[in-house]
């Protein structure tokens, strides 16, 4: 079992890809799409384990070159858990509201995980097609 200060994150069932700075995952099981700012994907990608929040800090400040902050890291990991992208759950709300404070350009690398939910490929085949008046087409067309 991980450490809660070393959060893993989650890698099975997903669908990984990455448009500029952002990291765009599917979640095959639970049919929904996260995407990830850079801040939020860099926590992700480096939640391997085997680095602590403290750790994942100096590594996401060098590569934002933002002073490390670990309330970032842990607000990162509140909303990856919320999104179910990490193996455990490191950081409790009451914790995080407690700890969390953003000065400056700290707020310039505040992670950020949008989610979207997908109808599955079933429910997206059966919907009817309409023309431009909105009248439904016969057979689809």
């Amino acid at each position: 079992m991980d450490h809660p200060n070393y959060p893993k994150s989650r890698h099975s069932g997903l669908l990984v890809d990455h448009v500029g700075d952002e990291t765009i995952i599917y979640d095959e099981t639970r049919q929904e799409a996260h995407s990830l700012n850079r801040s939020a994907s860099l926590v992700w990608e480096h939640s391997d384990g085997a680095r602590s929040v403290q750790q994942l800090a100096a590594l996401i400040g060098s590569e934002l070159g933002v002073e490390p902050d670990e309330s970032i890291v842990e607000y990162a990991l509140d909303k990856l858990a919320n999104a179910h992208l990490l193996e455990d759950a490191p950081v409790s709300r009451r914790d995080l509201v407690r700890k969390l404070t953003f000065a400056g350009a700290a707020a310039v690398a505040l992670p950020a995980v949008l989610s979207i939910a997908t109808p599955s490929a079933a429910m997206a085949a059966s919907r009817p097609t309409t023309n431009n008046q909105g009248n439904q087409n016969q057979n689809g067309q």
